[in-house]
């Protein structure tokens, strides 16, 4: 079991490090992954914001894996909203 002590180092690299997978996961580009991923460990290891930046890093994750499951990538979104108003509103004039 871990100590609060090394808990408290460990997590700032674990969320960089899920932030990067799940960022690469959903953008595939490197180096703005990086860029986040820097951010975020940076920031939980310095103690500027850790609790909304170690949430936000497991929201990513958690955003991540629906996507894996099949909820549509994000680029897809702006077409599924047009389609539902083409739906509800009929064809547009």
């Amino acid at each position: 079991m871990l100590t609060a002590e090394r808990q408290a180092k460990i997590l700032p690299l674990w969320a960089g490090l899920v932030s990067l997978i799940a960022i690469y996961f959903l953008t595939s580009d490197v180096w703005k992954t990086l860029l986040i991923a820097v951010f975020v460990a940076g920031s939980a290891i310095l103690g500027y914001g850790a609790r909304w930046v170690l949430m936000g890093s497991f929201a990513i994750a958690v955003f991540a894996i629906a996507v894996a499951l099949g909820l549509p990538m994000p680029d897809q979104w702006l077409q599924g909203i047009d389609e539902v108003r083409e739906t509800l509103f009929g064809r547009g004039t």
